[in-house]
C-alpha cells in the first residue's frame, strides 16, 4: 500500500484516501463513505483513529466526506490500509479516486424519495469502479444521484447529476442526466448510468479544463461529443437549492439530523454519534451540508456540541479551518464566524474565509469576509475571490458586523 501513497501537494487539489495533504497542523486524511453512509462501528473506528493518530479534530466536508487532522507522516501512510480493511475505501487507489459520488442522504429510508435511488447509485458506483480510463478526470470532478423527496431534487450538486423525474409517461424513463446547462431526455436507470459515464469520458476526450459545475456551457459540448440527445436544463434542474434543505432537527418518519458547527466536531462527539446510531438502525448518513442523519430513533437525540434545531444561527455561517490548520490563512476564521452568528439578521448568510480561495463556501454568500493583512475584505453577495467593497480593520465581531451592515441592504440588526 505504501507504494501507492501520493506525493504531497499543498494546493490546487482535494485530498483523498491515498493522497493526504500536509497542513499547518499536520497531515490531513480523508475518507469517502461508500454511498454516503457509515456504520456505528466504522464511526467508532474513525473516532479512535482521530484520537490515537491525529489531533482529535474531524471535519465533515461539502461533499459528504470525513476529514481527520493532525496526523504524523507515518500515521498518514498507514491510514489507507486501515480504512480499506474497515470497508471505507477501495484497495485500488485509482478506483478509490474515481468515486467522487454523492447520493440523496435519505435514499432507502424516505418513502417520497425515488424508489430506485440506491439501485441507481450502486450501478453508477460499479460503473465508476469498472472504468479505469476515468482516472484521468480532475480530482474535484464529481457525480451525484439525486432521488428527491424530503430533500428536493437540486439539493445535491455535481458536475454530472442523475436526477429523478416526476414521470407522467413511465415508458420514457425515471432519470435525467444533467451536466452543466444541458440535460438528457428521461431515461431508464441503466441508460442514465451509461450516459453519465459517457459524458465523463467525453470530458477526457475533449481535453476540457473547466468542469461543468463551474462552466455550465461545457455540458453542451460533452453531450454533443457523446452523441446523446440533449435539451437546455431548466434553472430548477441545475440550480442548487441549498436554502431549502433542513440541516438539523426532526426530518420525516423516524429520521433526525444534527449539524456540526462549521462542519467541525471532535472524536468524542463522533463517538457519541455512533452510540446514538446504535440505538437506531446503526447507520450514520452523511450530507454535503455538514450534518449527520440518524434513522430508527424514537425522538430527537441530544448530543453535546452539535446543532439540534434548524433556526440555530450557526447554520448560516461558514468558515475554513483558518490559520491554525492552513498555512495560506491569516486569521482564526472559525472563532470570528461563530462570534458573528448570533448577530446576523434572519435570512442572512456569512462566509469568513482565511484567503481568497474560499474553500469552505465556494458559492455566493450575502456577506463574505476575507482575511487580509490589513484586516477583513468585505464582499456583498459574492464569493471570496471577488473584489472587496472595503477593508475593515481586524477587531471585535460587533464592530465588523456594524461595518458590514453600513455597506448596504441588511436592516434592523440588533447591535
Amino acid at each position: 500500500m505504501s507504494a501507492a501513497f501520493s506525493a504531497p501537494v499543498v494546493k490546487g487539489w482535494c485530498p483523498g484516501l491515498f493522497a493526504p495533504m500536509q497542513a499547518a497542523d499536520g497531515w490531513l486524511v480523508r475518507v469517502r463513505p461508500p454511498l454516503g453512509r457509515i456504520t456505528a462501528a466504522q464511526a467508532h473506528l474513525l473516532a479512535n483513529v482521530a484520537e490515537q493518530d491525529g489531533n482529535g479534530q474531524i471535519s465533515l466536508t461539502n461533499r459528504g466526506n470525513v476529514q481527520l487532522r493532525g496526523f504524523a507522516p507515518e500515521a498518514a501512510r498507514a491510514f489507507p490500509q486501515r480504512m480499506v480493511e474497515a470497508g471505507l475505501g477501495q484497495a485500488d487507489p485509482d478506483a478509490e479516486r474515481r468515486l467522487a459520488l454523492q447520493v440523496t442522504p435519505l435514499a432507502g429510508a424516505d418513502p417520497t424519495c425515488a424508489g430506485e435511488t440506491m439501485l441507481c447509485a450502486e450501478a453508477l458506483r460499479a460503473g465508476l469502479i469498472g472504468s479505469p480510463a476515468l482516472s484521468a478526470l480532475p480530482d474535484k470532478f464529481g457525480f451525484c444521484v439525486d432521488g428527491g423527496g424530503f430533500f428536493p431534487v437540486g439539493s445535491l450538486q455535481a458536475d454530472i447529476m442523475l436526477q429523478a423525474v416526476q414521470n407522467l409517461a413511465p415508458e420514457r424513463g425515471d432519470w435525467r442526466v444533467v451536466c452543466g446547462e444541458a440535460r438528457s431526455e428521461p431515461q431508464g436507470l441503466s441508460e442514465a448510468v451509461q450516459t453519465a459515464l459517457a459524458l465523463a469520458g467525453a470530458f477526457i476526450k475533449c481535453l476540457e479544463t473547466m468542469r461543468p459545475l463551474r462552466v455550465p456551457a461545457v455540458g453542451q459540448r460533452l453531450f454533443a461529443e457523446s452523441g446523446v440527445a440533449w435539451a437546455h436544463a431548466a434553472r430548477t434542474e441545475r440550480q442548487h437549492c441549498r436554502a431549502l434543505v433542513q440541516r438539523a432537527g426532526p426530518l420525516t418518519g423516524h429520521l433526525y439530523a444534527v449539524a456540526a458547527p462549521l462542519g467541525r466536531l471532535t472524536a468524542a462527539t463522533l463517538r457519541a454519534c455512533a452510540d446514538v446510531a446504535q440505538t437506531g438502525d446503526g447507520i450514520l448518513r452523511m450530507t454535503p451540508w455538514g450534518s449527520l442523519i440518524f434513522g430508527g430513533l424514537r425522538k430527537m437525540p441530544e448530543i453535546s456540541g452539535l446543532i439540534m434545531y434548524q433556526n440555530d444561527p450557526r447554520l448560516r455561517v461558514y468558515a475554513c479551518i483558518g490559520a491554525s490548520g492552513c498555512g495560506q490563512a491569516s486569521a482564526d476564521t472559525g472563532q470570528l464566524a461563530l462570534q458573528l452568528a448570533p448577530l446576523l439578521p434572519e435570512g442572512m448568510e456569512m462566509h469568513v474565509s482565511g484567503c481568497a480561495k474560499g474553500c469552505a463556501h465556494p458559492g455566493r454568500a450575502t456577506v463574505t469576509l476575507v482575511a487580509w493583512a490589513e484586516g477583513y475584505g468585505v464582499i456583498r453577495n459574492g464569493r471570496a475571490g471577488n473584489q472587496p467593497l472595503c477593508v475593515v480593520p481586524e477587531c471585535d465581531g460587533a464592530k465588523v458586523v456594524r461595518q458590514v451592515l453600513s455597506e448596504g441592504d441588511v436592516k434592523n440588526a440588533a447591535l
